[in-house]
């Protein structure tokens, strides 16, 4: 009897036991959640108050710290461990699990301190980077885009740009890119199809994502307007409208894109040299020179070999001398016609005014006039000595 009474306490004393474990068990995780709601709230509150982060990059301490796209938890704590922020990886990733942060972390640059918690480096890690916003204006070469994105704060490798704008065979996936016309002497190949938009870019992004995020939005833009099959309507290709659209987005305003695009597109038609100043004016921006309004002939002499220069070599140049917008582009697939500009089929030569916009003429004598007319006016209000255009050395905007 006394033996059966032994058992029976002893069963009640391990089911008492059982109990207390059980509900500390449940007073710890009751108490731990509770706390996790307080400690969220508190670091959402932060957050908030820091626009939107934890952490950023202003804050005294700060480490950087770059996930990339498509990390799970075992990329992110690798990541973390190595940069000396986690010390179990075992804990770090059962913890995550427990909190609901798997599948909620963000690619790209967050900031961290070296005393944070496991949750307060979840909690960072879940918050959307900040990101850069660049625009890129029509109209823009490859290099202004460079010294923009550098100057904006975007941590490339300078030379590996270069070397992926010049050799693209890290992007033959998009179909326009395989049909560009590679020459030794066209330097930048994706140069005018890097599409002049605003981005918002990761400070570490890598170099073939950020061309990737131009690629992308140019694939777009091309697909949508159709621009291939209305080039090859024209009998044209579409890197031919490109480049010949990137000389349109240089030439005139918006108001003049669609006749400056017929200009060019009636020389071509009848094999007559572009001569277009845009491309000595690219050539000059490539060695770090401003711009003039008219190509003088001592920069046609110092260009003479180089096959950009529009004077000197038939047809056109070796690829695009910047990155044009929609309304160049549609400039030279929808030129103006005989409806929308009476005789547009017979105009040959534009000259700048000096004011931002032209005058056009169909003949050679007409256009000399104009070129006399508008320099020297505009050289007197310049308070400039006007140059002795003698000799063939006369400024040209004839395209």
């Amino acid at each position: 009897m006394a033996g059966k009474i032994s058992k029976t306490l002893i069963v009640l004393l391990i089911i008492a036991g059982l109990m207390a474990v059980l509900f500390t068990s449940f007073l710890f995780g009751y108490n731990y959640v509770r706390s996790q709601d307080a400690d969220y709230r508190r670091m959402s509150e932060e957050a908030e108050a820091n626009d939107g982060n934890l952490v950023t990059e202003d804050t005294p301490g700060a480490i950087p710290i770059f996930i990339p796209r498509s990390s799970d938890i075992d990329d992110i704590t690798r990541i973390l461990q190595e940069a000396g922020f986690v010390s179990n990886p075992l804990i770090f990733k059962v913890m995550s699990k427990f909190n609901g942060y798997n599948g909620n972390y963000q690619a790209g640059t967050h900031y961290l301190l070296a005393d944070m918690s496991y949750d307060a480096i979840m909690f960072a890690l879940t918050r959307q980077p900040k990101p850069l916003k660049i625009t890129f204006v029509e109209g823009e070469t490859y290099l202004e885009m460079r010294k923009k994105m550098v100057e904006s704060g975007l941590n490339i490798d300078v030379q590996r740009m270069d070397s992926l704008v010049r050799n693209p065979n890290e992007f033959l996936d998009y179909d326009f890119v395989r049909k560009l016309s590679a020459s030794s002497t066209r330097e930048w190949i994706l140069q005018g199809y890097l599409w002049p938009d605003t981005y918002w870019f990761d400070p570490n992004l890598d170099e073939v994502s950020i061309l990737r995020l131009f690629l992308d939005n140019t694939e777009q833009k091309l697909q949508a307007g159709k621009y291939e099959e209305k080039a090859a309507s024209m009998g044209m290709t579409l890197d031919e409208v490109m480049n010949l659209a990137s000389i349109v987005q240089k030439e005139g305003n918006i108001e003049e894109m669609s006749k400056i695009g017929k200009v060019f597109l009636n020389r071509y038609a009848q094999d007559m040299p572009m001569e277009s100043c845009a491309t000595i004016n690219y050539l000059r921006g490539e060695e770090g020179l401003d711009p003039i309004p008219w190509a003088l002939n001592s920069d046609l002499v110092k260009y003479r070999t180089n096959p950009y220069n529009t004077y000197s070599f038939a047809g056109l140049p070796p690829g695009p001398i910047n990155n044009p917008g929609t309304l160049a582009i549609e400039g030279v697939l929808w030129p103006a016609n005989n409806d929308s500009w009476p005789g547009a089929d017979s105009y040959l030569y534009f000259c700048a005014t000096g004011e931002g916009d032209n005058v056009f003429a169909t003949s050679l004598q007409e256009h000399e006039a104009n070129i006399a007319h508008y320099s020297a006016q505009w050289y007197a209000e310049e308070g400039k000595e006007v140059p002795d255009f003698a000799d063939g050395d006369q400024p040209d905007d004839q395209s």
